[in-house]
């Protein structure tokens, strides 16, 4: 299927040269004008389990390992905290073999994120960490028990019915990793939470497509019941052999449009609103918007091998995003 290149030009028909833009951030960066509160209790982290989480979020979330390299010290090791516990969390769904077992393990989740906020947290390398970035930053409950239950909801999801479903479930699901590391960089601020929400939701768009050679193996299907109807996408075909088609590629098209436009919002409206030092949070779009890219450049074939390599351009993309103060470059601006 031949498609010319639509996602950077007609998603943006109404950027002008400038929008979006803020004052530059120094990456790699050791010192900020952010700092830490006051320590109501005594850290418990030590190097190895900082080092631990860093490993972990290193090897099995390396797009969002590259994010966090433009935050302060401090900040990226509340931020590999986090991370390191949503990788933990997903594992559960992974290594469990019945929904009783599931369920124990999901509650002691929940009630080790409770121990967080007590004088006796759970005593992991994770969890230690997580605690020392919850005493340091005063991190909101709400958004650590909401990736518990986020988590196990992901294990019993029914299909979604909607693009809207998505949309919903990608601004609970996603935003709430962004949220705690806005909150470490000092940030509580209406328009940057909407950013988070708004990158959450074009996140679910990229992980859902970019699985789907796999699901349809397992013989399920992320994308929303209203596309596949809309574009009739054989899916019974497709369980028993997938491959890229034409009507699985139109499909794939509209959805991915529906998250690049979020990050069109972002940039466009809420980045210009909120305050600079919540930026390198903001970043979480840039590996998105570079995978969404690719896909356009492969017309769309979710099958197409380059799109489950790791890119080399994202740290690049990162750098320049962090000077620049916006990810939109020369391609995204109405000629």
């Amino acid at each position: 299927m031949s498609k010319p290149l639509l996602l950077p030009r007609r998603l943006f028909p109404h950027c002008v040269p400038g929008a979006g833009r803020m004052r530059a951030i120094s990456p790699l960066s050791t010192s900020h004008r952010h700092q830490p509160q006051p320590l109501p209790r005594p850290l418990l982290a030590t190097k190895s389990d900082i080092e631990y989480c860093r490993m972990l979020v290193q090897r099995h979330d390396y797009d969002n390992y590259l994010v966090s390299l433009f935050s302060p010290r401090l900040v990226r090791e509340a931020v590999w905290a986090v991370r390191a516990m949503n990788i933990e969390l997903v594992r559960v769904a992974h290594t469990t073999t019945n929904d009783i077992t599931a369920q124990m393990r999901y509650s002691y989740w929940r009630d080790a994120v409770n121990s967080l906020y007590s004088d006796h947290p759970v005593q992991t390398p994770v969890f230690r960490a997580v605690y020392d970035a919850v005493q340091r930053y005063g991190m909101s409950k709400t958004w650590l028990r909401r990736l518990v239950s986020e988590r196990e909801k992901t294990s019993a999801r029914a299909p979604f019915n909607t693009v809207a479903d998505v949309e919903k479930y990608g601004e609970r699901a996603f935003a709430c990793l962004i949220h705690p590391h806005l909150e470490a960089l000092g940030v509580r601020d209406m328009h940057a939470d909407n950013a988070a929400r708004a990158i959450g939701v074009a996140t679910a768009v990229m992980n859902f497509s970019r699985s789907l050679p796999a699901v349809l193996l397992q013989g399920r299907c992320d994308l929303p019941a209203e596309l596949i109807s809309k574009h009739n996408v054989d899916l019974e075909s497709l369980y028993a052999h997938p491959r890229p088609t034409p009507e699985l590629q139109e499909a794939v098209y509209e959805f991915a449009t529906k998250g690049y436009t979020r990050l069109c919002g972002v940039a466009e409206i809420y980045i210009p609103s909120s305050p600079v030092q919540g930026f390198p949070a903001l970043l979480a779009a840039v590996p998105v918007k570079e995978w969404l890219e690719r896909l356009e450049r492969a017309e769309f074939n979710v099958f197409d091998a380059r799109l489950q390599r790791r890119s080399f351009r994202v740290l690049w993309m990162l750098w320049r995003a962090s000077r620049k103060g916006t990810w939109l470059d020369a391609s995204n601006y109405k000629s």
